[in-house]
């Protein structure tokens, strides 16, 4: 039984394969089903996916889907070397690798089937304050003059 709780936010994707969808969220991101809703037909028209406590996504069977790179999803991990590697064997489409920033993260950006952009980013050194992290930062990115 899933926890019912009411969602911050989500985020509702349009796909075209609704199963094909589920699998690769299921296989790539650990996402699991909360719930499928059927149209008047009985086909799943959407389906409501979870990761870890919210992080919640409802996709939306569409025939049309124009994913864009003007929006990026972020999702938070604890192991980004397991979904690289998941993502890896599932011939998903990667972005960029596993890479070091000076914000004190791991990033993987990946492809979903559609074209959905995702980040997975994994905590480096969770003990770092803010500001400690913040003045890394403005050290990475100060101009030299």
């Amino acid at each position: 039984m899933h926890e019912f709780y009411q969602m911050p936010l989500f985020v509702k994707l349009k796909v075209k394969n609704i199963e094909k969808s589920k699998v690769w969220y299921k296989n790539v991101l650990d996402f699991h089903s909360v719930f499928d809703f059927p149209d008047d037909k009985g086909t799943v028209s959407m389906t409501h996916l979870r990761g870890e406590k919210y992080q919640d996504l409802m996709l939306i069977k569409d025939e049309k889907v124009n994913a864009s790179s003007s929006v990026i999803i972020n999702l938070f991990s604890h192991n980004i070397h397991n979904i690289y590697q998941t993502a890896l064997e599932n011939k998903t489409s990667i972005i960029q690798e596993p890479t070091v920033t000076p914000w004190n993260a791991k990033e993987l950006t990946i492809k979903d089937p559609d074209g959905y952009i995702f980040t997975i980013t994994e905590s480096i050194d969770s003990n770092k304050s803010f500001d400690c992290v913040i003045e890394n930062v403005k050290g990475k990115f100060d101009r030299k003059e």
